[in-house]
């Protein structure tokens, strides 16, 4: 999602956003060069270099000492990223440190310790705070390894980060739970666990950054836009007491119930492969007594899981092995064994998907109808249900725009409207 993953290796299947992510940057920085329409192998760059600013004559944003009250959102560590400074993001303008906080697991509403990114700009705020955007970033693996955070390049959401700051936005991201910190196990696809950490990750933020706003907006992309969503879903309940006002969910993850059927009957498109080697290897561990990887996997595969479940390393790590495991993959390597094991996995995948509740905050939802991750069938099953719910949803549906191809050039200023005081409209009853 960033100009450096769009010269990895490893785009097209564990980081399908990444064009998409280039039209964001495009819409959002006025510093960015390079912004026409663009293809997976054409780099973008900040200019100058962030670490070429001397410093800044700016008030730096200052940030309050974290207190653990044992909630959720409560701040148990600010640091420093741990491989230094977030290169693509001026550090002259902007306060950037690693936040660690407690959250609530979507699944059996255990507490848990999350990390994730927050930037701060330095200078004047506006009146009541900077706008604060949650950003849901997309999939980058289930692996403890797996965090943003950890990365120098914030494993490509560094320059979406920066462009949204560069608009005068704080942002924070969070890691998800058991990507980056602790021991939990990540619950790959559970849309109430996103949606739990970015409200708290927003809580988390609120808490120690007094510059702040106390409103804020929901924004994802992919697996981050079923983040994104779900925490609008979750507000009125889990986090009823944040204000939020407005929720953006760009191709988002769903409802992935479709994988399972999918699997059974040797239809997955490539890009779909890795995602259920991390849903099935995320079920295995969360539910050892129901799902048995050998169940859907063949003695093949097998051997060669480890490299399968690898994350999306920084630019510097070699993922020829992972890419040679996918390429090989064949439909019946990831077929279920009997029809007992499809019903499982459908019926948990449905049991984890989207809608999780009622936002009360208007909703915008784009998806292209040539997705090869996410068939807009299954966006459209979610989009609905919420429709059903009465959510306030404004719905782009792209004719000819795929997963990495979607044209998002509508959704800054759809989200900038609402945060000047728009009402839009639902075009539920009239869906394109």
């Amino acid at each position: 999602m960033s100009p450096a993953a769009l010269v990895s290796t490893f785009i097209t299947r564990r980081r399908a956003t990444s064009a998409l992510a280039v039209g964001l940057v495009c819409v959002l920085a006025i510093a960015v060069s390079g912004c026409a329409r663009s293809t997976d192998d054409t780099p973008l760059t900040l200019s100058p270099a962030a670490a070429a600013y001397p410093a800044s004559p700016l008030p730096s944003a200052s940030l309050t000492t974290p207190r653990d009250t044992g909630k959720p959102g409560a701040v148990l560590a600010v640091e420093d990223p741990p491989r230094g400074p977030i290169k693509a993001i001026n550090n002259r303008d902007a306060v950037v440190k690693r936040i660690v906080y407690r959250s609530t697991s979507g699944i059996d509403n255990s507490a848990t310790e999350v990390s994730g990114i927050l930037v701060v700009p330095k200078g004047t705020p506006p009146a009541g705070g900077w706008p604060l955007v949650a950003f849901g970033h997309g999939n980058s693996g289930i692996e403890s390894t797996c965090g943003p955070s950890e990365y120098a390049n914030l494993l490509g959401n560094d320059t979406i980060i920066e462009a949204f700051r560069l608009n005068g936005y704080a942002v924070v991201m969070s890691d998800y739970q058991g990507l980056g910190y602790g021991k939990d196990i990540h619950p790959f696809l559970n849309a109430k666990t996103y949606g739990n950490n970015q409200i708290d990750a927003v809580r988390a933020a609120q808490a120690i950054a007094p510059d702040v706003s106390n409103h804020w907006v929901s924004f994802g992309v992919s697996l981050g836009g079923m983040a994104a969503w779900a925490a609008g879903d979750r507000q009125p309940d889990y986090g009823s007491d944040t204000n939020l006002d407005a929720t953006v969910a760009l191709v988002p993850v769903g409802d992935m119930r479709g994988l399972a059927d999918r699997a059974a009957q040797g239809t997955l498109t490539r890009d779909q492969y890795p995602l259920l080697v991390y849903a099935l290897d995320s079920l295995a561990k969360t539910f050892p007594d129901r799902f048995n990887l050998d169940d859907y996997r063949s003695e093949r595969v097998k051997s060669e899981w480890d490299t399968l479940v690898q994350c999306v390393p920084d630019s510097t790590g070699d993922l020829t092995a992972t890419q040679r495991a996918l390429s090989e993959l064949t439909p019946q390597d990831l077929m279920p064994k009997s029809a007992a094991a499809t019903t499982a996995l459908r019926d948990q995948l449905a049991d984890y998907a989207l809608p999780v509740g009622r936002t009360n905050s208007p909703v915008l939802v784009m998806y292209g109808t040539d997705d090869p991750l996410i068939p807009p069938q299954w966006t459209e099953r979610v989009i609905g249900k919420s429709c059903e719910a009465g959510e306030n949803l404004t719905i782009v549906k792209r004719v000819g725009d795929t997963h990495a191809g979607l044209d998002s050039a509508q959704a800054i200023p759809w989200m900038k409207g609402v945060l000047n005081g728009d009402k839009p409209e639902s075009n539920c009853d009239n869906r394109p």
